[in-house]
């Protein structure tokens, strides 16, 4: 059985419930501890910290599951989906001539891209067409 299908049961009808194996109740009891801290977060600690059996930990759970009526919202927390920043990946030759006119290193440069990085860029690109100009 998949989690959030265990999670409808666990919410669910009594009768759904007493379907479901003592396997797959172990089996999503981790997770199900998770979801549950949300909200019970000292009685998730008691259970992990008394070590109690996992199939007697879901029971447990279905108790307090039996108040909802559904499944609650904070099982299904969101989270916001994450900008992908679009590296900045220089010409090695032009970096390289960079590094050696300035006199610094990887780490050096590194640390300077995090406070001035247009400078650093605009710098680059410059020897990078100075560069392409003398092959042409």
């Amino acid at each position: 059985m998949k989690l959030f299908d265990y999670i409808k049961v666990l919410f669910g009808k009594d009768a759904q419930w007493n379907k479901v194996s003592g396997y797959d109740k172990s089996r999503n009891s981790f997770m199900t501890n998770r979801f549950m801290s949300i909200k019970f977060p000292i009685q998730a600690n008691m259970f992990n910290a008394l070590k109690i059996d996992t199939i007697g930990q879901a029971e447990s759970w279905r108790m307090v599951a039996s108040k909802f009526s559904r499944v609650p919202g904070f099982i299904y927390t969101k989270v916001k989906a994450t900008k992908k920043e679009k590296t900045w990946d220089p010409n090695t030759k032009a970096l390289e001539m960079y590094l050696k006119i300035n006199e610094i290193g990887n780490r050096d440069f590194k640390e300077a891209m995090k406070h001035n990085p247009t400078e650093i860029k605009n710098a680059i690109s410059i020897l990078e067409k100075q560069m392409s100009d003398d092959i042409n």
